[in-house]
């Protein structure tokens, strides 16, 4: 099938994504990061069950009629099991798939996805602060959930590794920076320790950690990323709710005693370290970089055609996140559902191979208006 658009590193089909995902080599991409229609319709519980019955009874493309978000056809109800079928097929072994839901949705996104044979792994959570309540009956919506599912391994995780190339997920181009030098000291301090075999360690769990001095064994350049992200106003209302820790001056004082690997002298969670709670978590600023963070897309980034825009672009620095969390540096990464374009674009700019399928017409200048960005940027590098 020909592309709407290729080139060395991206390329962009124009269609039905179930028509297209077929078309793909089995085994071909190594992740997928999409934000899926929510299906933010009327769902009252019999179109619900009608869907599900479906589904079980074999029409596993179903979808029920209707409208969704700002009355779109497009968003009348999650994807089926059938595009997730396609999707699990073309993903390599132990693969991971992100894909953005709704509150009110995840739970069919997630069925629908698990009913492919996705095994379901975690549930991540952009928080955001710059949305407001829309109706009485309904609470401020506090964040976007990311439904993480994986293909299943073959073999165990390394085995798999060495086999497809994936399976685990990319903790190092992710971590969240340390805010400080006393932050990334503390840190580096808490993890360091005895290693296996050494008399220090005396074969504990965690060996010994009295008067060893500084350990070389663990020299991140970051904190583990955890399963909650913060744009900048979510992250500014926490360190405002909460006083800043203030840690003790000076340094670490002894550990336990000689074999007693649990134990630790003195408490407290840091030393000369000083900062609200958002420093543990990673935070999107503007650029699109890691760990920066922006409340929402901003207007330089939406793209806008003829009058034409997409109704929901998530922010390029929090889909390069999700990308470089579960893509090799060398992996091609896919999007069913490209809408305006921002993964082939994050992509792009962060050096993956990428594939991205729209089946809404109207939305290709706007993915054109963003390759075009993103090569002038590639260039300028």
């Amino acid at each position: 099938m020909n592309a709407w658009y290729a080139d060395e590193t991206t390329t962009v089909h124009a269609g039905n994504s179930l028509d297209i995902l077929a078309t793909l080599e089995s085994n071909s991409v190594d992740s997928i990061v999409c934000d899926p229609p929510y299906g933010l319709a009327d769902l009252p519980a019999k179109k619900v069950a009608a869907a599900l019955t479906q589904w079980l009874t074999g029409d596993r493309a179903f979808i029920p009629g209707g409208r969704g978000f700002m009355d779109n056809a497009w968003d009348r109800f999650v994807p089926p099991p059938a595009l997730w079928d396609e999707a699990l097929r073309v993903l390599k072994p132990g693969g991971y798939l992100l894909a953005f839901a709704s509150t009110r949705t995840q739970d069919l996104m997630g069925m629908s996805i698990r009913l492919a044979g996705f095994r379901m792994r975690d549930q991540l959570q952009w928080v955001r602060a710059d949305v407001f309540p829309k109706t009485k009956h309904t609470l401020k919506p506090g964040y976007e959930p990311i439904l993480m599912a994986q293909k299943p391994l073959e073999g165990t995780v390394q085995q798999n590794i060495d086999s497809w190339g994936v399976g685990g997920m990319n903790i190092d181009a992710v971590r969240t920076p340390f805010r400080n030098a006393a932050d990334e000291a503390e840190t580096k301090s808490k993890n360091q320790h005895a290693d296996w075999g050494t008399p220090q360690a005396q074969y504990s769990i965690y060996g010994d950690f009295s008067a060893l001095g500084t350990r070389p064994n663990y020299d991140a350049e970051g904190r583990w990323p955890t399963n909650i992200v913060f744009d900048a106003s979510a992250a500014a209302a926490l360190d405002a709710a909460n006083e800043p820790t203030v840690s003790r001056s000076g340094t670490r004082g002894r550990g336990a005693p000689a074999g007693d690997g649990w134990g630790m002298s003195q408490g407290g969670v840091e030393y000369d370290d000083r900062g609200g709670p958002s420093r543990f978590y990673p935070v999107f600023l503007e650029d699109p970089q890691p760990f920066k963070y922006v409340p929402r897309a901003q207007p330089r980034e939406r793209p806008v055609v003829d009058g034409v825009r997409h109704p929901t672009v998530k922010p390029l620095a929090l889909m390069d996140w999700a990308i470089r969390l579960v893509t090799p540096s060398d992996g091609v990464v896919l999007d069913p559902f490209l809408g305006s374009g921002t993964t082939v674009e994050a992509a792009r700019l962060a050096g993956f191979r990428s594939i991205g399928v729209e089946a809404h017409e109207p939305f290709l200048p706007l993915i054109a208006a963003r390759l075009e960005r993103s090569t002038r940027s590639v260039l300028a590098a």
